[in-house]
């Protein structure tokens, strides 16, 4: 033990000037000091076990979401896959329905609000269709729809209203079934009264 204690203090020496071992890394674990609060603040507790019990019901909340931009992804790209690709609008070779991947990308910037009116006002009808993407396109030939005015504002309304407070619907409900006060008694404990003594006295 005098023989390797030495060694090993010299090797961390060694390994700390050559920055093999960043020791400011391990100055990260103390921000694990925080967790003791968890046992101090009861509303801590609550707050972060109902989010822990939310995490079962998000999961379908997500394939809800998966569905809706499958099913709005397809559609866009039957509609406006054959927009021609203009840099000076909104439909660029990054932002178009062209393909399944690229649609749902779209979907989802549109989904977080960044100019979808943009996106939207690309996709009307009038449009020029890329020669590229049409085997026999016609010269003057338009693309695009007035279907995109449904389009869009509905998908955003089901993405901004419905999704988001579907998740907060989730995470409230989780909430109050946690915080709720199991003495005070409701019209399921007056029915759970009746039954149990219906079957102690039958001539009640």
């Amino acid at each position: 033990f005098p023989v390797l204690f030495p060694n090993a203090i010299i090797a961390y020496n060694r390994l700390s000037e050559e920055n093999f071992i960043n020791v400011g890394c391990l100055r990260l674990f103390r921000a694990a000091r925080l967790i003791k609060l968890l046992r101090q603040g009861y509303t801590i507790r609550i707050l972060l076990w109902t989010f822990v019990q939310s995490f079962k019901a998000l999961p379908y909340v997500c394939l809800l979401i998966a569905m809706l931009f499958f099913i709005y992804a397809i559609i866009g790209m039957q509609v406006f896959g054959n927009i021609i690709m203009d840099p000076r609008s909104a439909i660029t070779r990054h932002n178009n329905f062209r393909n399944f991947g690229q649609g749902v990308m779209l979907l989802f910037r549109c989904a977080t609000g960044e100019a979808w009116q943009s996106i939207m006002l690309s996709c009307i009808k009038g449009r020029p269709c890329d020669p590229n993407a049409l085997k026999d396109a016609e010269d003057g030939k338009e693309c695009g729809s007035d279907i995109a005015y449904a389009y869009f504002v509905s998908f955003i309304f089901f993405c901004s209203f419905l999704m988001l407070n579907l998740f907060v619907a989730v995470i409230m409900d989780n909430f109050d079934y946690l915080t709720r006060d199991s003495s005070i008694l409701g019209a399921h404990h007056l029915d759970e009264y009746i039954r149990i003594w219906a079957e102690y006295d039958p001539n009640a």
